[in-house]
């Protein structure tokens, strides 16, 4: 039953794990870069500064057109949602740990799977969700191996449902 309760967190929380990291590197980049101007247009952005380069853009709109309130209720909203999902990365870590102390292995593989399946989903539908431009500059080499493991491995859901979404997910890589 715990296991089953951690799972449906796992797959609650790990849909806004990757947005959670994207923000919090770029906030922290971004008040680095904050004297070094804006990044160069013609500059091809890579996987890890994609988000940072989105938001410097989100953020240097809201700073020139004077909305100080919108861009306080972002950071606030940021940092809120940065400490929820940190709470329950710790949460299934310290989980995930314990299993694997106490030689409980399959126990925590199930709920990395389970982890992996959902940062697919995710990752596919935020993707998805991308206009054209920014899923150019996205690769989808983590999503290849994730299905790679899944099929290796036999990782899919006992609900078909679910089932249907995660093959979903997958499917993004044969649209390529």
């Amino acid at each position: 039953m715990l296991v089953g309760l951690i799972e449906r967190v796992v797959k609650a929380t790990r849909i806004f794990a990757c947005v959670a990291v994207v923000l919090l590197v770029a906030f922290l980049g971004w008040s680095l870069g904050q004297t070094a101007g804006k990044p160069s247009s013609k500059t091809k952005a890579t996987d890890s500064s994609l988000a940072f380069e989105q938001l410097v853009v989100f953020v240097t709109h809201l700073e020139s057109t004077g909305q100080t309130n919108t861009l306080r209720l972002f950071n606030d909203y940021s940092n809120a949602f940065l400490a929820q999902q940190h709470s329950a990365d710790l949460g299934v870590t310290t989980w995930i740990l314990l299993r694997l102390r106490e030689g409980r292995t399959n126990e925590a593989i199930r709920v990395l799977e389970s982890q992996l399946t959902s940062d697919a989903v995710g990752f596919a539908a935020s993707y998805r969700n991308l206009p054209a431009p920014l899923r150019e500059k996205l690769s989808l080499t983590s999503l290849g191996h994730a299905r790679d493991y899944c099929s290796k491995y036999q990782v899919k859901s006992s609900d078909a449902e679910i089932a249907r979404i995660e093959a979903n997910a997958f499917e993004l890589l044969d649209e390529k």
